[in-house]
């Protein structure tokens, strides 16, 4: 069972200058992943805070995303695990798209297809540099993202009905892994073949036997939670997590330094 995690704010850690890597948080499981020459945004637009119990981007965040400006102005690919309103926003993917010529989204079929269905229209251009996800339970992946072998994409189990894409980028030579929504196992055979320098996973896999498991068997990776409601505080945090690393407050940032 959850621990529900509840109160309200914790300041961001304080960037370091001298980084290759910077996980930058913005909202649920919404992160940059940078180099500071090539970046990914993963579940970074959103639009459904489902009454308050998840944080969305600031309205200055978000701007910046859509319009590429910086500390968004490296990014290249937009990626969504899933179809919930606290993971993926159809309408802000769009303009996304038409604002940002030179990149482009990767997404479930559920996604795309709601973006292609939204009320603005997709320029021409857009259209094409929109990528839907056809990875299922029988067919998980992993699939790399073609033109961007960095990135790759497999299918896990969140709900029944939701396609919840995991992710795994490797920038600056880093290895990231995003679980989305995925359900608690102790192993998950789509990955067992790749390393992980970075696990982002969420909070509720320290809370269960089958996560735990999960996060115990990667001991070279660094796990990191996130997914906190958003009234959380640091004693809650605490209390549900221990002494386990976390991302919570916008503009948070993990930094991973490479040789």
């Amino acid at each position: 069972m959850r621990v529900l995690l509840t109160a309200a704010l914790l300041a961001g850690s304080p960037a370091i200058a001298s980084a290759d890597v910077t996980i930058r948080f913005i909202a649920n499981e919404g992160v940059h992943i940078s180099d500071g020459e090539t970046g990914v945004l993963i579940d970074a637009l959103t639009w459904n805070s489902y009454d308050g119990t998840y944080a969305l981007p600031s309205d200055e965040a978000r701007t910046a995303m859509i319009n590429g400006e910086a500390p968004y102005d490296d990014v290249v690919a937009l990626l969504f695990t899933h179809i919930h309103g606290d993971h993926s926003d159809p309408a802000a993917a769009v303009e996304f798209l038409n604002a940002q010529t030179g990149a482009i989204v990767a997404a479930s079929s559920q996604i795309t297809d709601a973006m292609r269905n939204n009320e603005t229209a997709l320029d021409e251009s857009a259209d094409q540099r929109m990528i839907p996800v056809d990875l299922s339970a029988s067919e998980p992946g992993p699939w790399p993202l073609p033109g961007y072998e960095f990135i790759k994409g497999a299918w896990l189990y969140h709900t029944e009905g939701v396609d919840n894409i995991t992710w795994h980028v490797e920038i600056g030579g880093v290895s990231i892994l995003h679980l989305g929504d995925t359900q608690p196992q102790a192993e998950f055979p789509v990955w067992a073949d790749t390393d992980f320098d970075v696990i982002l996973y969420p909070y509720w896999f320290a809370q269960t036997p089958e996560g735990i498991a999960f996060l115990d068997s990667r001991p070279e990776a660094r796990a990191i939670a996130f997914h906190i409601p958003a009234a959380a505080t640091p004693l809650t945090i605490r209390a549900g997590l221990g002494e386990r690393e976390y991302l919570f407050g916008e503009g948070s940032e993990v930094v991973i330094e490479t040789e």
